[in-house]
């Protein structure tokens, strides 16, 4: 019952347009991607490591550094010749072999071929691309939930985009006056923040990524769920920020769970809906096309013919036929025009040549120089009652709680936190700890919790969510009064009490666990006592 009611609430804000200016709301959406404030603008140390020639382009070997000692590496893919080359930047998405992967190549060669210098950049961190290849492994995994409390992979990953772009206007015989940006899945989605955060960038291809959170509320790899991610809006808020300006294209593909057409479709009609308030509908274009979660060649086509028309241009085309075949996607895998990912040629750096910070690095720079905020407590709390009625308890003046991990818990009837099955996930996107959540759920529902809100439901006495609640027995025969002491067992139940108490001042709390920062509770490495942008928030 909770995981319905999150993914209710992220639905909910996802047809609820976020208000403010675009200043704001750029603001709020480099918080998400802990960007806020920007990095500054270090020196590069870029270095070209190495150039392969091919049939009709070239392949610098790139690396830089988009933070000190945070190694980035990159293929730049120039066209044969002398020239003022357009510029597209392509991130890419969960590929095994990142930048090298065929699905990458291609991409790459056939906008070099049409006179465009296109840099594929390595993502950073391991995911499913744990391979000799993968030259930035040394970061550390994807799947930290600890990331989300400031130093989240996808706003790494922006920023070694935006560095990458930084790169690109030293080389002169490149015109990054007119630059696109595309890519797929997590790459989609890395071009969508970078295109929302930066008016160098004109035109932005995501592809099967941005599918409204309407539609389907779960992003699949943590590294997609951004920390308080819903205060952003849907996807296409983010993308419509560059309204009138910028111009947009998506591409969705009819199969895809994780990124359903619906949720595409959805997508397009609310963007154009943005851009025709601007009247500047011209600039939006959509695409579907059969078959699964890819990048193949039809899909190219499109793009070459839409980056041909924002960046040069061209009169306004469906498509733009690749010069020569080359490899066509999942459905059709076939390596032509494409050479082995594996290839040590393809490699910028050796392996002794790989130094950088890890993410986890990163994120105790910014939790030692917090930007903090008043934690002000009672905006946070969410209308929980129109989700849902958790149950009538009337606890009397004491309320014992305790994680589901606690064996034996000291007090009786004590209320049983379900840590283990709630989706952590829709959490961060809401920005929330799980604790939080817990001790807004309690003040939700406990007597003398907030009133005025929707109760959307019946009590759902015999659901599995009354393992949370159902426990409560009356300690003290006072019904309608509210509880004046809280005791708490288990180190996320302890920091739920915390929440709870700020809420709540008059509650006095009794805990087995305490402690004074945010970084104590994250070296303790409970993942349910994650908080989300905790880098922005004062201590509980």
């Amino acid at each position: 019952m909770v995981n319905r009611m999150l993914e209710q609430r992220v639905r909910d804000l996802a047809a609820k347009s976020p208000s403010g200016s675009l200043e704001e709301r750029r603001r709020t959406l480099r918080k998400s991607l802990g960007l806020e404030p920007m990095p500054p603008r270090t020196e590069l140390n870029a270095q070209v490591t190495g150039i392969l020639m091919r049939d009709g382009y070239r392949i610098d070997k790139l690396r830089y550094e988009s933070r000190p000692r945070v190694l980035v590496t990159a293929h730049l893919y120039r066209p044969e010749g002398e020239g003022k080359w357009p510029v597209i930047l392509r991130p890419h998405g969960h590929w095994d072999h990142k930048k090298s992967a065929r699905i990458v190549q291609a991409g790459a060669i056939g906008l070099a071929l049409a006179g465009f210098a296109t840099l594929a950049i390595d993502s950073p961190g391991v995911s499913w691309d744990d391979n000799p290849q993968n030259e930035r492994r040394e970061m550390g995994p994807h799947d930290d939930w600890f990331l989300s409390m400031g130093m989240p992979v996808l706003g790494v990953y922006v920023w070694d985009v935006l560095r990458g772009l930084d790169y690109l206007e030293t080389r002169t015989e490149l015109d990054t006056t007119k630059v696109g940006i595309t890519g797929a899945s997590g790459g989609g989605a890395t071009a969508m923040y970078a295109f929302a955060l930066d008016d160098r960038i004109a035109a932005a291809v995501p592809v099967v990524s941005v599918a409204s959170l309407e539609m389907n509320p779960n992003l699949g790899c943590l590294c997609n769920h951004l920390p308080d991610l819903m205060a952003n809006g849907d996807r296409s808020d983010v993308l419509g920020m560059r309204a009138p300006n910028g111009a947009v294209m998506v591409l969705a593909a009819e199969v895809d769970e994780e990124f359903p057409i619906e949720g595409h479709l959805r997508t397009e009609e609310k963007l154009k809906r943005i851009y025709r308030h601007h009247r500047c509908e011209h600039k939006v274009r959509f695409e579907r096309f059969w078959g699964g979660h890819d990048y193949n060649r039809r899909m190219r086509e499109a793009a070459l013919a839409f980056f041909t028309e924002h960046l040069r241009g061209a009169k306004p085309a469906p498509y733009l036929p690749e010069s020569r075949p080359l490899f066509d996607g999942i459905l059709n895998p076939y390596p032509t025009g494409t050479e082995d990912p594996t290839n040590p040629a393809l490699l910028v750096t050796e392996s002794h040549e790989r130094s950088t910070r890890s993410f986890r690095e990163l994120l105790g720079t910014a939790l030692a120089e917090p930007y903090p905020e008043p934690l002000n407590s009672e905006p946070r709390v969410m209308s929980w009652r129109r989700y849902g009625n958790l149950l009538d308890v009337r606890p009397g003046a004491i309320v014992a709680i305790h994680d589901s991990t606690v064996e034996n818990p000291k007090e009786a009837g004590s209320i049983v936190l379900p840590i283990e099955e709630v989706d952590q996930r829709l959490c961060i996107m809401l920005g929330l700890s799980m604790a939080e959540l817990f001790g807004q759920l309690l003040h939700t529902f406990l007597p003398g919790g907030p009133e005025g809100w929707e109760v959307a439901g019946a009590g759902i006495a015999g659901d599995a969510l009354t393992s949370m609640i159902a426990s409560v027995r009356t300690l003290v025969s006072t019904p309608e009064a509210p509880p004046k002491l809280i005791v708490a067992e288990g180190p996320v139940a302890s920091l739920a009490a915390r929440f709870l108490a700020r809420y709540r001042p008059d509650l006095d709390v009794q805990a087995t666990h305490l402690w004074t920062s945010w970084r104590e509770a994250l070296d303790q490495n409970i993942r349910q006592n994650a908080q989300p942008n905790a880098r922005y928030l004062d201590w509980v």
